[in-house]
Parts: C-alpha cells; structure tokens; sequence
C-alpha cells in the first residue's frame, strides 16, 4: 500500500504554503528541524508542543481544524485582525488563484454561509466554512471611464453606477481593490498571460507616493485611470520628463507616453477571468 503524509503534517504544510512562511525558519521557531518534514519523515505525526506553538503563533488558525482536519481552517468568529491579512503594497502571490471562472467554481459549495468581513479601504471579503475567501469589489468597464472619474472619491455615487463582482483570492487584503472588464485586444498576443476583450480583472490601488520608485515588470500588467480612459497596459518606464512610457502585449498596438500628472489611479493586475 502507498504511503500518506500525515494528515496533521498535510496542514502545517498548507498552513506554510497559504501563510507565504520561510519554511526553515518557521521550522526553527518550531523546535524541529526541516528534516521532519521531508522524505520518510512527512509520514510521522507531531508533538503536543508543535501543535501549541503553532496556534500561540497564529491565534487566527482553528484549533480542532489543525489537529483533526475537521471544520473550517480559520476561526471565522475572531476579529477581522487575526485573518490572513496582505501586508506588501508592491506584491502579491498569484500561486493560490485562479485564472478563469472554471476553476474558480470547481469544488466550490455555493450553499455555504459566508462570514463577511470588510477592510478599512470597504473592500468586503466572504470567508467560507472550507477556508475559500471570495473578494466582492465594484466592477468599471472601461468604456465608462468618465462616470467613474467623476465620482470615484464618492462612494455612495459609485455603488449606485456600479454593479459588483466577486474574485476567489487566496487571504484578505489591506489595500483598495476594483474589479475592471477590459475592452479591446491591446494586452493579448495568444500567451498565457496575456488578457483578451472582455475579460473581468481584479486590481489593487498602487499608493501614488510609490509611483516615483518606478514600476516593475508583472505578470498580468497594469489598469492606468487616465482623464482620457481607463487601460489595461504594461508600464516600461517612466522617462525623465514625468510620462509613463506605455506597452502592449498585442504587436500591433504602438507604445505611447502620457503625463503621469493626468493619471488618476494606477491598479495592479492581480487575477483575471474570462
């Protein structure tokens, strides 16, 4: 018969995966050495004292969930602090999303109960008895561009202009997300990255201060609110005389440069689905 991890070893490694620990170094906190968890080793279980050590760290895990494998990885009813939380402005592990709608419903029991938790930017997340968090956020077509520039500081205006849409996403994030459907064929070349027409696309607000430090090359590019429309574009560089240099994925689509001064926002492209 073929061996199996150790179920509460399964955990403790999707715990590491999910939480985006240094494995060695978590291991060191620990009191155990890496090597019980590779090789013949992954099929032994854990002390008592791990298993302490790991909810005194992370009070948010649930207890009964860790050491039985039975009822939802989070302890839904702790305060909104205590949830797996994106701290980092600049990035975001796309390793736990995914990329079309297909594989977002896959497994999925839409008969859950969420417990619903909103961020301090009003971005609500829905967090699932099976540890699935979905991120509801206000979705712009680009084509609508100008009824969103002149309300997007109002946010009453905006759920009224606006309808939503919801993104599986792998924990809850600080920042301010907003989901956008593209038009056009500009950021799609047939690569596996690339997004074509009327695709959803979920976006995290880069902070304007951050934008002197130059952006660096994403997978998925970014969503530029501009006075003149809304675009899904990769940013080369920004030159000298304060314009961004703009760039498509599709050959046919030439670069151009715009004043970052007329650009209003600046959006990270952190999942797509279409």
């Amino acid at each position: 018969m073929d061996k199996i991890l150790a179920p509460i070893k399964q955990r403790i490694i999707q715990l590491i995966e999910l939480k985006e620990l240094e494995k060695n170094k978590f291991y060191k906190e620990l009191g155990v050495s890496g090597s019980n968890f590779r090789s013949q080793s992954l099929f032994s279980e854990v002390g008592g004292e791990v298993i302490a050590k790991i909810l005194a760290k992370f009070p948010d895990i649930n207890a009964e969930w860790l050491i039985t494998g039975n009822g939802s990885m989070y302890n839904i009813d702790n305060n909104f602090s205590n949830l797996p939380i994106d701290n980092n402005v600049n990035e975001i592990n796309t390793s736990y999303i995914a990329d079309n709608i297909g594989d977002e419903v896959k497994l999925f029991d839409a008969s859950q109960e969420p417990e619903i938790f909103t961020n301090s930017h009003g971005n609500k997340f829905h967090v699932y008895p099976d540890g699935t968090i979905r991120i509801e956020v206000l979705k712009i077509p680009f084509p609508a561009y100008a009824s969103y520039v002149e309300s997007y500081f109002d946010e009453v205006k905006l759920k009224e202009d606006f309808s939503t849409i919801t993104f599986k996403v792998d924990h809850i994030g600080r920042g301010y997300y907003l989901g956008f459907e593209s038009t056009g064929d500009s950021m799609w070349n047939n690569g596996g990255y690339d997004t074509p027409s009327g695709a959803d696309i979920l976006g995290r607000e880069i902070d304007r201060q951050l934008w002197i430090d130059g952006f660096r090359k994403t997978t998925y590019g970014f969503i530029i609110v501009s006075k003149q429309g809304i675009w899904h574009k990769d940013i080369k560089e920004i030159t000298n005389d304060g314009k961004l240099v703009l760039t498509s994925r599709n050959p046919e689509c030439k670069p151009f440069k715009y004043p970052v001064d007329d650009i209003k926002q600046i959006f990270h492209v952190i999942k797509r689905s279409f």
